[in-house]
């Protein structure tokens, strides 16, 4: 990262000077970004993070502040609107390349977790689809594989890491509309299909997705449900 291993100014000022500087610079660094959308627990936090001796003590903070459960989307977007907001004021170069190294390792920090909240989600879902059917749904009574279904989901929101039903819910949601897109496209090749055997294929697809659109609703709604 930049800010900690190429300026030479960082390079020269011993360990005790560069966190007396630092803090200084934080402080510089809250006058030039009053933006009013930043919370001032956000803006706190960053100037946390700022307080480092290096790159590598900003990342084991950044990891600490995302297993405490602190690094939001809110987060990263006060690191970034305080770097720029440095930058367009004319900071010292060195304190905007700080600023920018915190939003770096906030932002990828952040989107490593989004992506396993997304996989884990994905995870779940595909296996709590193979222990119920779209048929099982149509009883009028709750069947008994859909009530295991409900169980597995309650114990895995229960869980202390395991898949929350705001991130199932949210998941399934986002999955929705790119099946309408792409039963769009479906429909389309069936309107242009050549033979009966192609038409057949094509029908039994769409009655195989219309299943999982059921299952994929219906666990979506008993997550935002619980």
């Amino acid at each position: 990262m930049s800010g900690w291993t190429s300026s030479p100014a960082i390079k020269t000022v011993s360990r005790a000077s560069q966190r007396s500087r630092q803090i200084g610079d934080a402080r510089a660094m809250t006058r030039a970004a009053s933006v009013e959308d930043v919370p001032p627990e956000d803006l706190a936090l960053v100037v946390e993070l700022l307080d480092s001796e290096s790159g590598e003590e900003l990342g084991e903070k950044v990891d600490l502040v995302a297993k405490n459960g602190l690094l939001t989307k809110g987060v990263v977007d006060a690191a970034r609107v305080i770097a720029e907001a440095n930058r367009a004021s004319g900071q010292d170069e060195d304190v905007v390349a700080l600023l920018e190294d915190v939003h770096e390792t906030l932002r990828r920090k952040f989107e490593e977790m989004a992506a396993t909240t997304v996989k884990g989600a994905l995870t779940f879902a595909q296996e709590l689809m193979t222990h119920f059917t779209a048929e099982d749904l149509e009883e009028v009574d709750a069947s008994v594989a859909v009530k295991k279904v409900q169980l597995m989901m309650r114990e895995e929101f229960e869980k202390e890491n395991g898949v929350s039903k705001e991130a199932l819910a949210k998941y399934l949601d986002e999955v929705l509309p790119v099946m309408d897109q792409q039963d769009s496209r479906i429909q389309g090749s069936l309107e242009t299909a050549e033979t009966a055997e192609q038409k057949a294929q094509i029908v039994q697809m769409m009655m195989q997705r219309t299943k999982e659109r059921m299952q994929i609703e219906f666990i979506r709604d008993c997550a935002a449900r619980m």
